[in-house]
């Protein structure tokens, strides 16, 4: 909190003020969900690449589809692939059209870890009174 109080009685504009705890909450709950999936070995970039996968028709994508649908853009992509791949959570295979082109397909030992680490993800909590978590929900909603 001590970060924040700096933010909050310094001469910033009300704006300058508001992006300012909104990057450091931000942090603040990535930080929770880093160490909620710690003991799981998996990164919140492998996690999001699992969930991309788990809802894809048939659980396979091309990684250039992959990183389409990924809230967050990352240039560790291929990297983060190839770690799940060491863990048997997904496999790939090059097209025979188009060497290029790799499918990347989710195990059920990756549907398992994604699984997994949402369950852990959702202990993460704001600590807001609903209405106040309904209201902030609104406001993130209209940036």
């Amino acid at each position: 909190m001590g970060n924040k109080d700096l933010i909050i009685h310094s001469n910033l504009s009300l704006e300058e003020k508001t992006m300012a705890l909104l990057v450091c909450t931000a942090q603040e709950q990535t930080a929770k969900m880093l160490r909620n999936i710690k003991h799981m070995n998996l990164s919140l970039l492998q996690v999001q690449i699992l969930h991309v996968l788990s809802y894809a028709d048939g659980g396979c994508l091309t990684v250039n589809q992959i990183k389409e649908l990924m809230v967050d853009e990352s240039p560790n992509v291929s990297r983060s692939l190839n770690k799940l791949m060491e863990n048997e959570y997904i496999t790939k295979e090059r097209t025979l059209e188009d060497q290029r082109v790799v499918h990347i397909t989710i195990t059920d030992a990756g549907r398992r870890a994604h699984e997994d680490a949402d369950k852990e993800l959702m202990k993460v909590s704001l600590g807001l009174p609903k209405d106040a978590c309904q209201r902030l929900y609104e406001i993130l909603s209209q940036i």
